[in-house]
C-alpha cells in the first residue's frame, strides 16, 4: 500500500510499510492539486526523502559532483562556442579532481574555502573556475537536489592590485623603427588601433575601408575557430594615421593575394597570435626592452589614447570595453600629463 492522503489540517501526507511497519509521513506542504500530482508522480522518492530526515539516515544512493557537472555541461554546451566549452570542461575536470567522488550535497563552505587555499591559482584562476562551478551548485540547488548553494557563502580571494605593464613612447617608438615588413606594419597598426590577438590575426582586406578610414572588428580566431568578437558585436574602429599608413603598406605584400590582412610566412592566416607574441618578445630582448606582448601593446595603445585626452566613451567603444572599470583596472598603465601649463601658474 502506498497513497498520498491529506489530514484534516488539510497538509498532504505520505502513506506506505516499509520494513513491514507502516508510516504516515507528512510533508508540512498545505494540499493543492499541482502538489498532489507531484506527489503522486514522485511518491517513491519523496517518501524515502522524508523518511531519512525523519530517521537521521544518510541515502544509500547519492549524486556526485561529477555525474551531476557533466549533466549541467552537456545542457548548457548550446551557450557557448566550441572553444569556451572545451575551456569550460578542462575547468570541470580539474574540479573533479578535488569534488569529482563527493555526494553534491556534501560539498560545504569550508571544502570550497580549503580548495582555494591550496589550489595554488591566481585570484583571477580562481575566478573562472568558480564561474562552471557555481553554474552546477546553483542548478543542483533550483533542482532541489542541495539545499543551498554553498559558493555563495564562499568569498572569493580578494584581487592583489598591481601596476598594469605598458610599453613607454620611447619603446614604442625604437621597436618600430627596429623592425621591418610585416611585423612592422603589426607593430604600427596595432600600438594605434589596439586589437586583441585575436582580433588582429581574423583581420580580413574587405573589413578595411580606406575611403571612409574605418576598420570593422566582427570576428576572432582561437586555435583556428573563428567566432564573434569576445564583447559579441561588432565594432568599428576610426583608422588613426599610424593605422591607416600600417595597412597601407601591409596591402603592398598581402593586399592582392590573400583574404586576410595578416599572413603567416606560408602566406595563410593564423591559427593562434601566439607567432606574432614570439617575434615581439625576440624583438623587445634583441633591442633591450623589457619583454612585452600583443597584450601589451593593446594596453599601451588605450594609455596613450588616454595620455593624449581623447574622450573616454570613444576609447572603449575603439577597445571593445563596455565599462571604464575595467578599462582602468586592466588596461591603462601610468599616466604622464603635461604640467607645464600649471607648473607656470603656481610659479
Amino acid at each position: 500500500m502506498a497513497k498520498v492522503t491529506v489530514n484534516k489540517y488539510d497538509i498532504i501526507v505520505l502513506d506506505a510499510f516499509k520494513d513491514g511497519k507502516r508510516y504516515r509521513l507528512s510533508t508540512n506542504r498545505k494540499v493543492t492539486k499541482r502538489l498532489l500530482s507531484w506527489y503522486s508522480d514522485h511518491f517513491e522518492k519523496e517518501f524515502d526523502l522524508l523518511y531519512n530526515h525523519k530517521f537521521k539516515i544518510k541515502p544509500t544512493s547519492y549524486v556526485t559532483f561529477r555525474e551531476y557537472g557533466k549533466i549541467v555541461l552537456e545542457l548548457t554546451k548550446q551557450n557557448r562556442n566550441q572553444f569556451s566549452q572545451k575551456e569550460e570542461t578542462q575547468r570541470f575536470n580539474r574540479l573533479c579532481e578535488t569534488f569529482g567522488d563527493m555526494d553534491i550535497a556534501d560539498i560545504k563552505v569550508s571544502h570550497i574555502l580549503r580548495w582555494q587555499l591550496d589550489s595554488g591559482f591566481a585570484p583571477k584562476t580562481i575566478k573562472n573556475y568558480r564561474n562552471i562551478f557555481n553554474q552546477i551548485m546553483e542548478l543542483a540547488h533550483y533542482d532541489d537536489i542541495i539545499k543551498k548553494n554553498p559558493l555563495k557563502f564562499a568569498k572569493a580571494p580578494k584581487k592583489k592590485t598591481k601596476d598594469v605593464k605598458v610599453f613607454t613612447l620611447k619603446d614604442v617608438r625604437l621597436l618600430i623603427s627596429e623592425s621591418e615588413g610585416q611585423l612592422k606594419n603589426i607593430l604600427l597598426f596595432n600600438f594605434f588601433a589596439g586589437l586583441r590577438g585575436s582580433e588582429l590575426i581574423a583581420l580580413r582586406w574587405d573589413d578595411i575601408d580606406f575611403k571612409n578610414k574605418i576598420v570593422r572588428v566582427d570576428t576572432r580566431i582561437r586555435d583556428g575557430n573563428e567566432d564573434e568578437t569576445k564583447s559579441k558585436r561588432i565594432r568599428y574602429l576610426d583608422m588613426l594615421p599610424q593605422c591607416y599608413e600600417a595597412l597601407k603598406n601591409q596591402q603592398r605584400i598581402t593586399g592582392i593575394k590573400n583574404d586576410f590582412v595578416f599572413v603567416t610566412q606560408y602566406g595563410k592566416g593564423y591559427n593562434t597570435p601566439k607567432t606574432i607574441t614570439e617575434q615581439i618578445k625576440i624583438l623587445c630582448k634583441e633591442n633591450f626592452v623589457e619583454i612585452g606582448t600583443l597584450q601589451t601593446m593593446r594596453r599601451t595603445c588605450n594609455t596613450l589614447l588616454k595620455q593624449y585626452g581623447l574622450p573616454t566613451d570613444w576609447i572603449l567603444d575603439q577597445m571593445g570595453h563596455i565599462e571604464d572599470g575595467v578599462n582602468r583596472e586592466h588596461y591603462t598603465g601610468r599616466i604622464t600629463p603635461d604640467l607645464s601649463e600649471i607648473g607656470r601658474v603656481l610659479a
